[in-house]
């Protein structure tokens, strides 16, 4: 993979992923950003959300497991998962992208607390405060992936960005700055 757009994104989205900062993805990795995700948007162990939050996390736990942890050392390098999550032709290199996009529907229903079908501006940058990103990136991206701009993001504006932050080497495309300006 060439250092591109979806490089750097996929970067981002690794250390977002990487709570102790040592530069290597595990399994407890994973569980605390779901628990994260749950204590902020679905605190309720019984709720669907909660649930498919979890499980999501942990599906996308043991997608790279499988396809990146090359030395089987049970961790992932960044250079394991930019490998195994590499772009190629719009596509995610072994269904990365597709493993993302199945948590990514929980997700999008759990920020939506009013469940509207939308999220607001307000729903989105609490998100953000969940993944422990600044609010004003969330600001700038709700603004950039609001394609109809009636200040809400519906399903399918958030799924595209974030399938977009994962595989788009366009810089127009709004999805590819969920996580900031790379």
């Amino acid at each position: 993979m060439s250092s591109s757009l979806t490089a750097s994104n996929l970067a981002l989205i690794f250390a977002a992923l990487d709570s102790n900062d040592d530069n290597r993805l595990t399994a407890a990795d994973f569980t605390l950003r779901a628990d994260q995700f749950c204590a902020a948007l679905a605190p309720d162990p019984d709720s669907a959300h909660h649930q498919g939050i979890r499980k999501g996390f942990a599906d996308w736990w043991e997608h790279l497991r499988t396809v990146a942890d090359i030395d089987r050392d049970g961790s992932v390098s960044c250079a394991e998962y930019l490998a195994a999550a590499s772009n190629r032709a719009g596509r995610s290199a072994d269904g990365h992208a597709e493993v993302v996009l199945s948590l990514a529907a929980p997700l999008f229903d759990a920020t939506d607390t009013d469940a509207d079908g939308a999220i607001s501006l307000q729903e989105y940058v609490r998100f953000y405060t969940a993944m422990d990103l600044d609010g004003k990136i969330g600001e700038l991206a709700f603004a950039r992936l609001d394609n109809d701009g009636d200040g809400r993001l519906n399903r399918q504006e958030f799924l595209d960005g974030v399938h977009a932050i994962l595989t788009s080497e366009n810089p127009a495309d709004p999805g590819t700055w969920m996580l900031g300006r790379t």
